[in-house]
């Protein structure tokens, strides 16, 4: 009976065990199966598709009339013909070369050698020339389809890199790195980075910029030279695409602050400025000093020494003493907070950020108190020290990385502009995080962090609204334009940029339309923005340039008209019709005249005043505007060469004419023009 008993005593405990086992079982398995459904491959892959599904609308973009032209359309750097005839052999095509692609040929040693729109990023300009294409279907000759299609590309890999930064600072921690990396994937501001083909710099500096910071961070966790090697390789790739990689120095420190195990923050903070912290960073700095160097004698207008070529002789920083050193330091302090607005609230976003006029800055509160407000930020990030690091860390790398673009040194026509946002945003989104994971309840915090990634998901039809504003340049200076106009009517001094390049825009537009009417519907919207802008107070060439252009324009159709009434024997309209026709011609002269004065190196303006003085039989000054033409414009080398031929013919200057054509066939061995002229003038 007794041993009945135990049996039974022991069988209970047996099935008791195997339950219990079963159970932890049951739970190891439910623990593995979570762990592949939110292991950081799933998170990335799945971050990917989502990111390349929202960006998907911006292959269909156009180049836009904001940097593209000079970066890629009008770049022989990018354009290069031998390139172009090896694509379209290389596809089999027979298509004809469209006849906007330019005639210089280059080589990669040019591209290390050449500075484009002040700037020398000779990295982002060979990814560029790598994209080149042949389309003589598109409107330039070339699509931007594959320069956007690879600019997501890259944005997509800069994505996963930070995840996989932020998931191993975080000690594994993927919510925090699912959600940091969401808002840099995702959000607004960064659209403009990633849609707009002369971004590419962006994106391109960030991805070696983001894949040395991860091979920093492995040289921190292994102490491998290898590693500290690769980020110095990446660090200097970075720099070659865009000057903005120099503060990668001060990054790494925030990086051996974070590692650093100490037993207060504070104490992290004093042993980042150790010579065991700095020593690896020597090299680092000494190359930021010279990478910061290039750039500022680039941007200022030099060519270091002669070492470079000129790609633009206008001038970026605008002058120092411009401003107060009050005013720029509420510039800066203004940037550093509407940028942090930004981050959380994403509302009239705009390519085009201009500075305020002076009586708007004199009333604004906002400029007064912004200065103050940037003390108080950083003051709570020091102050965070005694308990964490991380507000520490999010703030200072926030900082650090958008400390050069905060205007203080005033560059360009804008306070602020969205692209700038695209690295700094990880400091604040990794704050942000970070306060959650540390501050909120234990069996919380997962779950306000998952329900934070999923609500910041709100914010994706902004994005793809931003990104069709990027559509095209109608798209993107009329939202630029609206956004700065009082009560629907009145517009702001400052629109008279956008109004310019969107009256550029539709200049180009009527050079390409199909018939009569689309081309003058066109050119009185090129026409109603130029005088707008001028009305503004412009004093820039192109705005003027543009009116000669059109003026031209008008005066080339009314010299139609005026032939087509004479064939109809009505003599008296037709002279009429041709004497308006001079007069437009005259005042294209005039315009050109004016653009040339605010930029007398502008060589299209001399080119387009030359073509007037053609017209109007002024030979001798259009002989001289031809030659200034190919000294300032030498992309329109084969166009002005022939024009400037047919002057000579007209003067008689019969030898001078065979040499500018023979010079043509150089460019063009086919072309009609030169071949007809130099059988009439040679007799071959």
């Amino acid at each position: 009976m007794a041993s009945s008993k135990k049996n039974k005593k022991k069988k209970a405990s047996n099935n008791q065990e195997k339950h219990s086992s079963k159970t932890k079982n049951n739970a190891q398995k439910k623990k593995q199966l979570q762990e592949r459904i939110f292991s950081p491959i799933t998170a990335a892959l799945v971050l990917a598709i989502i990111t390349a599904f929202v960006y998907r609308g911006a292959l269909n973009n156009e180049f836009v009339d904001w940097d593209d032209y000079t970066y890629v359309t009008e770049n022989h750097l990018v354009r290069s013909a031998t390139d172009i005839a090896a694509f379209i052999q290389l596809k089999g095509s027979q298509r004809t070369i469209s006849p906007t692609v330019n005639p210089h040929t280059t080589s990669i040693g040019d591209v290390f050698t050449t500075a484009v729109a002040l700037n020398y990023h000779p990295i982002t300009i060979l990814t560029m020339r790598w994209n080149n294409n042949a389309c003589p279907s598109c409107p330039e000759g070339i699509s931007a389809r594959p320069f956007i299609f690879w600019n997501i590309v890259l944005h997509i890999l800069n994505s996963i890199f930070v995840m996989l930064l932020i998931y191993r600072m975080s000690k594994k921690n993927l919510p925090v790195s699912i959600f940091v990396a969401a808002v840099f994937a995702l959000h607004p501001m960064h659209v403009e980075s990633v849609a707009w083909v002369s971004e590419r710099k962006d994106v391109l500096y960030s991805f070696f910029f983001l894949l040395g910071l991860l091979s920093y961070w492995k040289f921190l966790q292994t102490n491998a030279k290898k590693w500290i090697y690769t980020a110095f390789v990446l660090f200097i790739l970075s720099c070659l695409s865009k000057a903005m990689a120099v503060v990668f120095p001060l990054v790494m420190l925030l990086l051996y602050f974070w590692n650093r195990q100490a037993t207060t923050p504070t104490e992290a903070l004093k042993d980042t400025f150790k010579p065991t912290a700095l020593v690896p960073t020597i090299p680092f700095f000494i190359s930021s000093i010279v990478f910061g160097l290039i750039a500022t004698n680039v941007q200022a207008g030099g060519d270091l020494g002669g070492f470079l070529q000129k790609g633009t002789s206008a001038v970026a920083m605008n002058d120092f003493s411009a401003f107060e050193l009050s005013e720029r330091l509420q510039f800066a302090s203004y940037g550093f907070i509407q940028y942090i607005i930004q981050f959380f609230a994403p509302t009239n976003l705009s390519a085009f950020y201009p500075y305020p006029d002076q009586q708007t800055f004199d009333n604004s509160l906002f400029f007064k108190v912004a200065p103050f407000l940037v003390v108080l930020i950083l003051g709570v990030a020091l102050a965070s020290l005694r308990f964490s690091k991380s507000i520490a860390w999010g703030i200072g790398f926030y900082l650090i990385t958008i400390i050069l673009v905060l205007q203080f040194i005033s560059v360009g026509a804008v306070i602020m502009a969205d692209r700038y946002s695209y690295l700094p945003y990880i400091g604040l989104a990794f704050a942000l995080a970070m306060l959650i994971f540390e501050h909120a309840p234990q069996n919380t915090k997962r779950g306000i962090l998952i329900a934070m990634t999923i609500g910041f998901c709100a914010y994706i039809p902004t994005t793809i609204s931003q990104i069709e504003t990027w559509q095209n340049s109608d798209n993107l200076w009329t939202n630029v334009i609206d956004l700065n106009t009082i009560k629907g009517k009145k517009l702001l001094p400052t629109m008279a940029q956008p109004l310019g390049i969107r009256g550029n825009y539709y200049g180009k537009q009527a050079d390409k339309a199909t018939s009569l009417q689309e081309r003058q519907k066109y050119l009185n919207k090129a026409f109603q923005d130029f005088l707008l802008a001028t009305e503004l107070g412009s004093k820039r060439a192109d705005v003027y340039e543009g009116i000669g252009s059109i003026y031209g324009m008008r005066g080339s159709m009314k010299q139609e008209q005026a032939r087509q009434l004479q064939k109809k024997n009505r003599q008296q309209e037709a002279q009429q019709m041709a004497q308006q026709a001079n007069s437009d011609f005259q005042k294209a002269v005039s315009n050109h005249s004016k653009a040339i004065e605010l930029d007398p190196e502008r060589g299209t303006a001399y080119y387009n005043r030359g073509v007037s003085y053609s017209i109007l039989r002024i030979h001798d000054k259009a002989i001289e505007d031809y030659t200034k033409t190919l000294q300032y414009a030498p992309e329109q080398a084969p166009i002005a060469h022939i024009n400037r031929g047919i002057s000579y013919v007209e003067l008689r200057q019969n030898q001078k004419a065979i040499a500018d054509f023979q010079k043509v066939l150089q460019y063009n061995p086919k072309d009609p023009v030169a071949i007809r002229y130099l059988k009439k003038l040679t007799g071959k």
